[in-house]
């Protein structure tokens, strides 16, 4: 490893020191899971030790989904919440929304399961028994299992061209 460092760029070396932390402890893949009749759903074992053993479930920061939060990760989140909160008052309303969906000291059992809060099924998953689990980098993400696939056709429609887009956006940035 230490090679490859040694080869890269100053600006390659600052961009993975930058995002070091989710390299190493970030949510990547997407898992179908069932949810059984008391809401459980299996934290897939790839997550677990990322997670750690007590975690926050809330919503996505886009009110889309349900989230599934290390501690730090989210004490982190809400606390830029907070920052923005102070620069303007109309984040009262988005804080609130966010701190009312949010339930902490959540664990996994014996199985690695987790009880997904009744309120946060209703609203995201309303009777569906099957579930996308995938990795947000800070979070995991659920969301019903034919919304996921709603949503990768919408952004396969919205950006056909990722690769394009990537390189307006790094053109208009001066990357």
């Amino acid at each position: 490893m230490k090679e490859h460092v040694d080869s890269m760029s100053p600006a390659q070396s600052a961009l993975l020191e930058k995002y070091a932390h989710l390299l190493r402890h970030g949510f990547r893949g997407a898992y179908v899971h069932g949810l059984d009749a008391k809401g459980r759903m299996i934290v897939p074992s790839a997550f677990r030790p990322a997670l750690g053993d007590k975690f926050y479930i809330c919503m996505t920061p886009d009110l889309r989904a349900i989230a599934i939060y290390p501690a730090q990760e989210w004490e982190l989140y809400y606390c830029s919440l907070l920052e923005l909160l102070e620069k303007d008052m109309r984040m009262e309303r988005v804080v609130n929304l966010f701190t009312k969906y949010t339930y902490d000291e959540c664990e996994c059992d014996a199985q690695g399961r987790v009880l997904l809060p009744q309120k946060l099924r209703a609203r995201f998953l309303s009777d569906t028994r099957d579930v996308e689990v995938s990795g947000a980098g800070s979070h995991i993400r659920v969301m019903r299992a034919d919304e996921a696939e709603k949503e990768y056709e919408q952004v396969s429609a919205d950006i056909p061209d990722v690769l394009a887009f990537e390189a307006e956006i790094a053109a208009k940035h001066g990357d």
